[in-house]
């Protein structure tokens, strides 16, 4: 009997085991992506994800077989490849097109927003640039250049004209989508420009149709050139980092030999990785180059000017990972490769090491981390290369896996979308209940208890700020609260301050009197005392209490 008993409990347990992993199984499938955030000492916490993978996009999605279907229309050739190769970088144009910079197969993809096949650019027309070929029976000619050779980045404006980084050529080819070449922006011929090569890799459009280059050799900032060719100069160049080595040899610069001088290493400023510029024309940058802490992301006025430290008043910013990232035992630190900047201000920036994208609000506080897989490090990426946004669907485009990841906004993220949103706008009262929600599905939140904090600061509500900024570390504004709370308890309380203080007075002068004449004992006067401080004490507590919670 005991058996069968035995039997039936075991049946049972293995029975729920089952089930327990098939929903757990279930619950990974569909939440593969493990996210973090930062508590305030900067060290990694689990958060709830801002985004999933909603979807990949291959050359096979996209119908990159009807460029070698002779019964296609968008037909090239028979031998025209369908899939993408070391594709090194994708534009969001504002007609919700895609432009695929396909490098490895030296041609330019569009698609729609769904990412079905419009066209496919590979030779243009119109170019001043020649080259020597090789005729069929042996003899060498020279011919224009026609053929993209190892395009490396893409802009499209609001009227439709592209503009081509076309790096192994060394050009910027401006035209239509007729392959006609209107412009082409090459090497500048002037002393100002002092690199012997003109490596484009990333190319920019303001509203009056400067042109913004970046070449990997050239680290006085990016290369402009007006819209007729022009080359106007340099902007905004990045700072040197401040570092031991670097003071060390500047204040050896100043006693050393020329022979000295000319083994120091010379300090010169780190080149841009890449650039995108918001509605408002601001242009942003990221800096690529590992362990670099100057200059990793800035927001450059029309003059150069970073002004990113102005706009979200801290002298302190930091972007990418706070500790190194370790993958198959290799310790890697943060390269910030591409960044996007969405129509509600949001920054979004790729990081190339760990392939996480990191999430900040205009003001840039750290909004989400994601991308990561649930083994560790890489988010399945092997060469994340690009990434683009559109509403809340965020896009990363991979090199060497050939595709197109897809992030779709949670519900989790919409609620912070929606708080940061109000919140900026100063609209405190109606983000509360936002940032409530986010705190109920993420304690480990920490900017949803400094916005609630300054909200409640914002409503005179000092006890419930106090409580949210001492939860958020919030130094600066707790202090701010701290004192108002005082303020306002002096305040309420400073007729019964002023009584109090008379009539002390009173008291000890009478007492002090009537002790002179013998009138009064010694025992009635601690008795006396004893009745005083009785009566003060709640007051006295309410003080103290004050600044135990400071």
């Amino acid at each position: 009997m005991t058996s069968k008993i035995l039997k039936k409990t075991l049946v049972v347990l293995l029975s729920a085991a089952v089930l327990l992993s098939c929903g757990a199984l279930s619950l990974l499938a569909e939440d593969p992506y493990v996210s973090y955030n930062y508590n305030p000492w900067q060290e990694a916490v689990p958060s709830q994800n801002g985004y999933i993978v909603s979807d990949t996009i291959t050359g096979k999605e996209m119908g990159l077989d009807q460029l070698s279907d002779p019964e296609s229309p968008l037909f090239i050739s028979e031998d025209e490849p369908a899939t993408l190769s070391d594709a090194k970088d994708f534009f969001l144009s504002d007609n919700n097109e895609f432009f695929i910079v396909d490098t490895g197969n030296n041609r330019i993809i569009r698609t729609d927003v769904n990412f079905n096949l419009i066209a496919c650019y590979k030779t243009f027309t119109g170019s001043n640039l020649t080259e020597e070929a090789v005729a069929e029976d042996g003899s060498t000619y020279t011919r224009e250049v026609t053929d993209l050779k190892a395009p490396y980045g893409i802009f499209v404006d609001e009227d439709d004209i592209m503009y081509i980084a076309d790096r192994d050529n060394q050009r910027i080819i401006k035209c239509g989508f007729d392959c006609e070449i209107i412009t082409e922006y090459t090497r500048p011929d002037t002393e100002l420009y002092d690199s012997q090569s003109f490596f484009c890799t990333k190319v920019l459009v303001d509203a009056a149709k400067n042109v913004y280059v970046i070449c990997p050799a050239v680290n006085k900032g990016a290369i402009m050139f007006s819209p007729s060719g022009n080359f106007i100069g340099y902007y905004g160049a990045n700072r040197v980092e401040v570092t031991a080595e670097v003071i060390r040899n500047k204040i050896w610069r100043k006693f050393a030999s020329e022979s000295q001088q000319a083994t120091l290493i010379r300090t010169t400023p780190v080149e841009y990785a890449n650039f995108d510029i918001d509605d408002e024309g601001f242009i942003y940058t990221v800096t690529e180059v590992a362990n670099i802490s100057t200059d990793a992301v800035k927001k450059l006025n029309p003059s150069g000017n970073n002004i990113l430290e102005l706009t979200t008043n801290s002298a302190n910013l930091t972007f990418g990972d706070q500790e190194a990232v370790t993958y198959s035992g290799t310790t890697y630190a943060t390269r910030l490769t591409d960044i996007t900047i969405g129509d509600n201000g949001l920054i979004n920036i790729l990081d190339y090491t760990s392939g996480r994208v990191f999430q900040y609000d205009r003001e840039c506080n750290l909004l989400f981390i994601f991308g990561c897989d649930q083994e560790g490090q890489r988010s399945g990426f092997d060469n994340p290369n690009a990434i683009e946004c559109l509403g809340n669907l965020i896009y990363v485009l991979d090199g060497r896996n050939n595709d197109i990841t897809v992030f779709e906004e949670t519900l989790f993220g919409a609620y912070v979308h929606e708080a940061v949103e109000l919140f900026n706008r100063g609209l405190y009262e109606e983000a509360k209940d936002y940032w409530i929600e986010v705190l109920k599905r993420d304690g480990n939140y920490n900017m949803g208890y400094i916005a609630l904090g300054r909200a409640y600061l914002n409503e005179d509500n000092y006890d419930e700020a106090i409580k949210y900024l001492k939860l958020a570390y919030e130094a600066e504004d707790y202090d701010r609260a701290f004192e108002a709370r005082r303020q306002d308890m002096l305040r309420d309380n400073f007729t019964l301050i002023v009584i109090l203080i008379i009539a002390l007075i009173i008291i000890y002068l009478v007492i002090k009197r009537l002790q002179k004449k013998g009138k009064i004992p010694n025992k009635l006067i601690r008795t006396g005392i004893k009745w005083v401080i009785k009566k003060i004490e709640p007051f006295a507590l309410r003080i103290v209490e004050g600044v135990k919670n400071r």
